[in-house]
């Protein structure tokens, strides 16, 4: 049985290689690079054997779009709508207008990227003349590589973790970040500790570590500190690590699935790899909410994540009806 001292108390550094002033090579930008390269060379792999739609000579430039404006610009557009701008209002809009484009601050949400990569995707079929369930077919399949990655990359943050659970619980982990929604007079009661534990105020830690507020301080202690980052321990609550819930589920998992499914079934109709991806997902994702802090007003006991993953689910039966009506074509098609 495991007890409090035992847990573990997240205190990995997000930052790889740090730069010259605010700009510094993170995971979080990597895991998206490292997803766009291998979602790449899945989809060339699969172009080669004649089981996508799109031809090789043809794939780079239809992947740098799916790039840049499915995924990069849709997801953060996705954040935006589906949460930054209804926790925020207009007054938040007003007061931080530029919000949406410092894409490295982080805020990312996959719903959003599926959405737009979706429409990149009917956009560039039609205009080239390619089957639209054929080329959402390929993006599928290689779509939870990234999703994968990304979780991972929220989990080296210590970002979007999990709800709470029982110390005895061997996957319990504590989460630094969790200080951030403590109330004030709370949090200035774990500072004081921290300053005992210290031996000196944070704010003169601060100065010695040019940290940009109190908080980051505390982070970068917790890091760097063993006594430290037990003592804030101390003050955090138990949780699941969420994240790496979510990349198993929503993206080891299903690409797994989707990759051999394809490799076996060479003549699978069009559409079919979306439809198992948007049930897939969609199944993932409200399971794995249930283990995942809310991280936007809940509706009952329905999350943000859960309600947006039944429009998805829905996407998922329109696929299917297509798929099933080119599998009826192509049985009716003399051989």
């Amino acid at each position: 049985m495991s007890t409090l001292a035992d847990i573990y108390i997240h205190h990995l550094d997000p930052i790889i290689i740090s730069l010259n002033g605010p700009f510094a090579i993170r995971w979080y930008g990597l895991a998206y690079v490292a997803g766009f390269m291998l979602g790449y060379f899945v989809l060339m792999q699969l172009s080669k054997r004649q089981l996508y739609s799109i031809p090789p000579d043809k794939l780079g430039d239809f992947i740098t779009l799916i790039c840049l404006f499915g995924v990069i610009i849709g997801a953060r557009l996705g954040e935006f709508f589906f949460y930054w701008l209804p926790e925020h209002g207009a007054a938040g809009l007003i007061s931080d207008p530029l919000w949406v484009f410092r894409v490295w601050e982080g805020g990312m949400a996959s719903h959003g990227g599926i959405i737009a990569t979706l429409i990149v995707a009917i956009i560039y079929s039609l205009r080239n003349k390619y089957s639209i369930a054929g080329v959402c077919d390929g993006l599928a399949i290689v779509c939870p590589i990234g999703l994968c990655f990304g979780r991972i990359a929220n989990f080296i943050n210590g970002e979007l973790y999990g709800r709470p659970c029982s110390p005895d619980n061997p996957l319990a982990m504590k989460f630094p970040q969790e200080l951030l929604e403590l109330p004030l007079q709370t949090q200035q009661e774990v500072v004081q500790h921290l300053e005992q534990v210290a031996g000196k105020p944070l704010s003169a830690l601060r100065d010695m570590g040019g940290d940009p507020n109190i908080i980051e301080t505390v982070m970068r202690m917790t890091r760097e500190s063993e006594p430290f980052r037990q003592a804030l321990g101390e003050h955090l609550t138990p949780r699941y690590p969420s994240q790496l819930f979510e990349a198993f589920g929503e993206g080891l998992v299903i690409f797994l699935v989707l990759i051999i499914l394809r490799f076996v079934w060479k003549k699978a109709p069009h559409g079919i790899f979306s439809a198992l991806f948007c049930l897939l997902y969609a199944a993932a994702r409200i399971i794995s909410e249930c283990f995942k802090e809310p991280d936007a007003p809940t509706w009952g006991i329905i999350t943000r994540g859960q309600y947006l993953s039944f429009a998805i689910a829905a996407l998922g039966l329109v696929f299917l009806g297509i798929a099933l009506r080119n599998l009826k074509k192509a049985r009716q098609t003399p051989a």
